[in-house]
């Protein structure tokens, strides 16, 4: 499992406000710190962080999206998570999780949403 590795890549969208971070690799404990790194560093009001090739992840990585959901909020920014995994949806069902966090089933889900939204304030 030491091989295992996450990688981020900031993918580039038309819309003013809108940062998408695709993630590839398993969202662990030995893994997320670059990614709670690069989650402070953001100020998009709006962050979207696909998940289509996160295929699981730890209570860690669990903690690092809520965290990044609570400072976005306290900040008066909005988190979206796309396309998660079976396994991924399933932790975050069976932990409640989806019911705070924002969870779409794909990019374009998440992106149609957060067009429709009210602008963040």
């Amino acid at each position: 499992m030491d091989s295992e590795k996450l990688t981020i890549q900031e993918v580039k969208v038309g819309r003013e406000g809108e940062q998408v971070l695709k993630l590839a690799g398993p969202l662990l404990l030995t893994t997320l710190f670059e990614l709670r790194d690069t989650l402070r560093a953001t100020t998009a009001p709006l962050l979207i962080l696909d998940l289509t090739e996160v295929p699981y992840m730890d209570s860690a990585g669990l903690g690092v999206l809520v965290n990044a959901h609570v400072s976005c909020v306290n900040r008066g920014r909005r988190l979206a998570l796309a396309g998660p995994a079976d396994r991924v949806r399933t932790l975050l069902a069976v932990t409640h999780v989806d019911r705070v966090l924002a969870v779409f089933p794909s990019l374009q889900e998440a992106e149609e949403a957060a067009a429709k939204a009210s602008p963040v304030p």
